[in-house]
């Protein structure tokens, strides 16, 4: 029976974050993916206003051999990157483990990932590999597939929740209007392009998820 943890790690633990400046408000996300060797990780979203920034940094990160732009939105940027060959760290973990990440996001701030493991073998490899190689990770939850209903397939991420709420209270919804999106991107402590894409991904998600109650 497959595994999906929820964990969390450092910023500096995984290359994407290593390439966010320490005051940076970008979100990163990448794409579901099961990984095969240097496919790992191979598409993400970047949604901000620094996307250029990072944009270079990751490119000069060791870990990734090639970077390519694939769209640009006005609230984000979809990449695909090439890991080297030689990758250590995280990734490598993830890859020889042959763990599927199901959602993963990051700040500036850390990580967040929710992998599933086809097996407790799986599961006793990773955590092995992290201790030997000094992963700093935390365990948040731990549930199987089975314990996904419908309606959690398509539940939101932390920072879609926060977003949507605080839009909500401060009457973002309402006509008109009682707060801009200036406004609420100040009292969320990140940009309004951000708020932008948390908002549209947080439809997306409760959208599915209703779709999903009624099948």
């Amino acid at each position: 029976m497959s595994t999906i943890v929820e964990i969390s790690i450092p910023a500096d633990e995984f290359a994407l974050g290593r390439a966010l400046q320490s005051d940076s408000q970008l979100q990163i996300e990448l794409e579901r993916i099961v990984p095969t060797g240097t496919a790992v990780f191979p598409f993400f979203w970047a949604w901000g206003d620094t996307v250029g920034e990072f944009e270079a940094a990751v490119r000069a990160e060791p870990a990734i051999q090639d970077l390519t732009k694939l769209d640009s939105f006005s609230d984000g940027t979809l990449f695909r990157a090439v890991w080297n060959e030689e990758i250590t760290g995280f990734v490598r973990g993830i890859e020889e483990a042959n763990v599927m990440v199901m959602e993963a996001n990051g700040t500036a701030d850390g990580w967040t990932f929710h992998l599933r493991f086809p097996a407790q073998e799986q599961m006793s490899e990773f955590q092995s590999f992290c201790q030997q190689e000094g992963i700093t990770v935390e365990v948040h939850r731990v549930y199987s597939l089975q314990e996904m209903t419908a309606q959690q397939l398509g539940t939101l991420t932390p920072a879609q929740q926060e977003t949507l709420v605080t839009a909500y209270e401060e009457g973002y919804f309402e006509r008109p209007r009682n707060i801009t999106l200036e406004e609420l991107a100040d009292k969320l402590k990140i940009s309004p392009q951000a708020v932008g894409g948390r908002l549209r991904r947080g439809y997306a998600n409760l959208i599915a998820g209703s779709f999903r109650s009624v099948e």
